[in-house]
């Protein structure tokens, strides 16, 4: 019973697909910023958590410059929850 450690529960809005190196699109959602075109980019380092640690976060690098829906911008990254977060799988011949 003492000397185990308990492994971590995942977060609530943690999804399959996401961590870093993952392709996302970030799509609106009830909180959190809303983005002008759904855009696309790559998680390339944890975000953290919000609001008592119930909402993780992720640091999305976009493919090109983004914009606010209220125009702010342009931002070649951000921190984003993860529940405006969806995984996109890469179309054939982008890789390499």
């Amino acid at each position: 019973m003492f000397g185990r450690r308990r492994s971590p529960s995942p977060h609530p809005d943690d999804r399959p697909g996401l961590g870093i190196g993952a392709l996302v699109q970030v799509v609106d959602a009830d909180r959190g910023e809303q983005w002008a075109g759904e855009p696309i980019g790559v998680i390339v380092a944890p975000g953290g958590s919000q609001l008592g640690g119930t909402q993780r976060t992720w640091t999305v690098a976009f493919d090109e410059p983004v914009y606010t829906e209220d125009g702010r911008g342009p931002f070649e990254r951000a921190t984003v929850l993860s529940r405006q977060l969806v995984p996109v799988e890469p179309t054939p011949g982008s890789e390499g």
